[in-house]
């Protein structure tokens, strides 16, 4: 599997809590791809408000073969995503991911991927699944500054 095209756009660093979630994707718009086989992904930087493309990403088409070794490329270029939306995904890549800390979501084929960015933010918003809450406090302690004396400090506390 060999990666052919990567766009990689700058993202601020402005201490907003983000998720990167990327997508399985051949035509942009709708995830329509099995995350094996993917040619595409498309990676998003997501608030509880917004979002904003990070990356896309264009493979070498590939076929289901279970061959396992070509998914190494995709694993790299997961790694820090939160999540990744696919059609269908092997127990093997579930295991991969699950390890680099990816949950792999099903999506029904042709969902637009507008509509999933806009569910997950619903759902942080009110009621996340354990998967997504698990995300969150960890995105939270990576966005927390290092020493949470200096940041009492910073408040006004004193001893």
């Amino acid at each position: 599997m060999k990666l052919e095209r990567h766009l990689k756009l700058s993202q601020a660093g402005d201490g907003v809590l983000r998720l990167r979630i990327a997508f399985a994707t051949r035509d942009r718009k709708h995830v329509d791809q099995h995350f094996g086989s993917a040619c595409s992904f498309m990676i998003y930087s997501i608030t509880q408000n917004g979002y904003g493309l990070e990356e896309v990403a264009e493979f070498t088409e590939t076929e289901q073969d279970r061959n396992h070794s070509k998914l190494l490329t995709k694993l790299s270029l997961l790694d820090g995503c939160q999540a990744v939306y696919c059609t269908a995904v092997g127990t093997a890549a579930v295991q991969q991911l699950l390890s680099l800390g990816t949950q792999p979501i099903r999506s029904l084929p042709g969902t637009p991927i507008a509509r999933e960015i806009s569910q997950l933010q619903d759902a942080w918003k009110t009621d996340p699944p354990g998967w997504l809450q698990k995300q969150i406090t960890l995105a939270k302690r990576r966005t927390q500054p290092g020493n949470r004396f200096d940041a009492m400090e910073e408040e006004g506390w004193q001893e």
